[in-house]
């Protein structure tokens, strides 16, 4: 019997539907369980609120009606007079007439006076004087005599504070009937301060004791509502008084009703789903016939659609099964446009409708050993500072109207696609003459519309002939790319790709990945060009220069490896690398007794670092080395990046004891207008016009004007770059102070150059 379809389709449904209800009913009474909890949580927090309004209110009241009996002039003079009989008349027909439970005079000091409440000690009303330094109306709760009052003090002045008078309102029972009137809830004031438990409350004799056997739960009231305290009942707490703990409000509200509510409603989802599971099964048994041959036929028709085939109607079967069947259809016919949709958007560029990278790849190597002519890579120049000012929005705008510029260009390229941002590739399989891609560009770059503003745009294209360059796609695409970034470099409208160009490529991108592999592997190494100072006839310092044998490459100019180290952001670590190899060598350099000023060079990017002097001052702390035995050269170039910052970097080095040296002084055209402010110690004059000197007067000259206008200013001056002796003679006539250049040595590694400098100063004894 249950190897049937029919009696399969019955269990099915009854189990389903078994299921489906199970889960309805679970889902519909939790939900409602937790609703009714939410509802109680709300009505008790409006409660709670409302409670507090009470209690404030009532806080305001006293506080108004005391405000009058501290600025009664007769109270005063009692006060002031010391007429004890006249001021406990006056506080017991004041608090009389607003139905105070409680009253209390306290000296200026705050010392009990006089008190309404028998046995009231100083100590109980220690807290509330405490208050008078709020300078305000303070309310706070007392407790006395294991009962709670809601108290306030007021000064009484005249026109000095001459006394402070507080009245209160005992929080009992009937204050507790009071806001229940009100909140329509049950309230509950607990005093616990005398380590025993004090109830005044609404709730009955029976509830009162389960709510004080559960005393110890009263602290998680404060955070959470929670039930059964009492039974029946969700119940909060709150602070009478925030600076004691020990006095609380329990607030209590009845979940009888939601109780009822909801037991209502599960006795009747029952008897509905009772009902509901007995018509189903009369209904699916009824059904289960009918849907047989249907089912089958709309099983063979589902069958064709998965084959790709077009069926015709179904004959025969409930409108509702014709219905699917046409749904079926449909939803084959969505899903093959949906594909063709996913293919599209895969292989174009959602701004523009262009191909993108992938496809534009995709289709260069379709092409294979039919790819031929030229191709073209544009660049937008400074489009992302165009983006800024007008906007996303209005730049998508623009990029879409250079889009279908482009596809207006003659002659018309074979592929257009847009590689990313403002990058587009060009694909001419005839080629394309210089003159004709320059009118292209004159195109492209006429005024776009966008929101009222016309918006020129400049076009660099950089221009690769396929023939000869091979058929690697990626070669091809990069070797554009390196054209469009000359011409970019050269502010040049078209820049053709050379060859070679890719080996530079190539080399740069080996250099700046190998920086940091070559620093932990110590292929860099430091140099030391001796300082010579000519007043001494002594090598009296250095000059720390880097340099870099590379494994594959062999010797890299550290020009080529420093610039490529700027621009990829790795300048940090070679400075980082150069200051600890320096420190390491002048530690070196104490232990054998030679005290020499070594001195290294830093980059823009260093001298914007202002955490730098304090690394350099700990560098040198740690390692036991005088201020004066580092010096930091600088360039012009590198000070006119950011002046301010810079400026106020080098002057903490100066102020530290680390002298500043300005490199290559002469070459920038700013140096007179930044000299006389820098915190320089020394300025090292330019090779340029050192190594003429003995050829060219004008370079003396200069050369001579430069070290007056340096001493006049009170630096040392150092020239560089000196390899001749005649020269040296020139420099001391002048007045130089140090010589640095290969008239003495080159730049030598630290095992040669100490060598070097034993040598030098033995042979040459100082002049002084």
């Amino acid at each position: 019997m249950l190897n049937s379809f029919r009696a399969r389709l019955i269990l099915v449904f009854f189990i389903v539907l078994s299921l489906v209800q199970f889960a309805t009913a679970f889902s519909v009474l939790t939900a409602t369980e937790r609703d009714n909890f939410l509802q109680q949580q709300k009505s008790l927090d409006i409660g709670a609120n409302v409670f507090l309004e009470v209690l404030s209110n009532r806080g305001i009241q006293l506080s108004q009606s005391l405000s009058v009996l501290s600025a009664d002039f007769g109270f005063k003079r009692a006060i002031a007079t010391g007429e004890q009989e006249t001021i406990e008349s006056v506080l017991s027909n004041h608090g009389s007439r607003i139905g105070a439970d409680a009253a209390v005079l306290l000296s200026p000091k705050g010392e009990l006076l006089t008190s309404s409440l028998p046995g009231l000690t100083q100590d109980d009303i220690q807290s509330l004087f405490d208050m008078t330094t709020s300078n305000n109306n303070a309310l706070a709760i007392l407790n006395f005599d294991h009962a709670s009052y809601q108290f306030v003090l007021q000064p009484v002045k005249a026109p000095t504070l001459i006394a402070w008078v507080g009245m209160g309102f005992l929080l009992d029972e009937k204050v507790a009937q009071q806001a229940k009137a009100i909140t329509g809830i049950d309230v509950s004031f607990v005093n616990q301060a005398t380590g025993r438990t004090e109830i005044a409350s609404t709730l009955s004799d029976d509830e009162k004791r389960s709510v004080v056997e559960q005393a110890s739960l009263f602290p998680s009231l404060l955070k959470m509502p929670s039930e059964n305290i009492p039974v029946d009942y969700l119940s909060m707490a709150l602070k009478l008084y925030d600076h004691n703990g020990s006095q609380l409000a329990l607030l209590h509200q009845s979940n009888l009703k939601w109780q009822q509510s909801y037991q209502h409603l599960r006795n009747n989802m029952l008897l509905i789903f009772a009902l509901t599971l007995a018509l189903a099964i009369v209904i699916a048994i009824w059904l289960s016939g009918s849907l047989t041959e249907p089912v089958h036929q709309l099983v063979t028709y589902a069958r064709k659609i998965g084959q790709g085939k077009q069926p015709g109607s179904i004959q025969g079967a409930p409108a509702e099964l014709r219905v699917l069947a046409k749904s079926l259809s449909l939803m084959r016919d969505d899903i093959e446009a949906r594909e063709k949709d996913l293919v599209y958007q895969s292989r174009h560029d959602s701004l523009t409708g262009l191909l993108n990278r992938f496809a534009a790849k995709q289709h260069l190597a379709d092409l294979k050993h039919e790819l031929a002519g030229a191709m073209v890579l544009l660049d937008i120049k400074h489009f992302r500072h165009i983006n800024d000012i007008i906007g996303f929005a209005n730049a998508d705008t623009l990029l879409v109207l250079f889009a279908r510029r482009l596809e207006q260009l003659a002659p018309t390229p074979d592929l257009l696609a847009r590689l990313d941002g403002d990058s587009f590739l060009l694909l001419y399989s005839q080629g394309i003459r210089p003159e004709h891609l320059l009118k292209s560009l004159d195109m492209l770059e006429s005024p776009f519309p966008i929101q009222g503003s016309n918006i020129s745009l400049t076009v660099r294209a950089g221009l690769l002939e396929i023939d000869g360059n091979g058929a690697d796609i990626d070669v091809l695409v990069r070797r554009a790319e390196i054209a469009l970034n000359q011409a970019c470099l050269e502010e040049q409208r078209i820049v053709s790709y050379r060859q070679g160009a890719d080996e530079k490529y190539q080399r740069e991108l080996t250099i700046i990945r190998d920086l940091p592999i070559g620093l932990a592997q110590n292929q860099l190494y430091l140099v030391f060009q001796p300082k010579v100072d000519l007043h001494l006839n002594q090598c009296t310092g250095a000059e720390a220069l880097i340099r870099w044998q590379h494994p594959t490459l062999g010797f890299i100019p550290p020009d080529e490896f420093i610039q490529l180290a700027e621009n990829s952001g790795n300048i940090d670590i070679v400075s980082q690398w150069v200051l600890q190899q320096a420190i390491q060598q002048l530690v070196a350099w104490q232990q054998r007794g030679m005290l020499l000023k070594l001195a290294i060079n830093l980059s823009a990017h260093d001298l914007v670092d202002t955490r730098l002097p304090n690394q350099i001052a700990s560098l040198l702390k740690d390692n036991n080395l005088p201020s004066g035995a580092l010096c930091i050269e600088v360039t012009e170039g590198a000070v006119m990046k950011d002046a301010q910052t810079v400026v106020s970097v080098l002057q903490r080095f100066r102020d530290m004891g680390v002298s500043v040296a300005i490199d290559d002084f002469g070459t920038g055209h700013s140096s007179l207008a930044y000299l006389k402010i820098l915190p320089v110690n020394e300025v090292k004059i330019d090779r340029s016009f050192i190594k003429d000197m003995l050829t060219n007067s004008q370079d003396v000259m200069i050369v001579n004007t430069s070290i007056q206008l340096i001493h006049g200013l009170g630096f040392t001056v150092v020239a560089e770059g000196v390899e001749e002796p005649e020269g040296v003679d020139i420099l001391r006539n002048l007045n130089c102070d140090i010589i640095q250049g290969y008239v003495f040595s080159k730049p030598l590694k630290a095992a040669e150059f100490d060598l070097w400098f034993e040598a030098f100063n033995h042979a040459n004894p100082s002049d002084t």
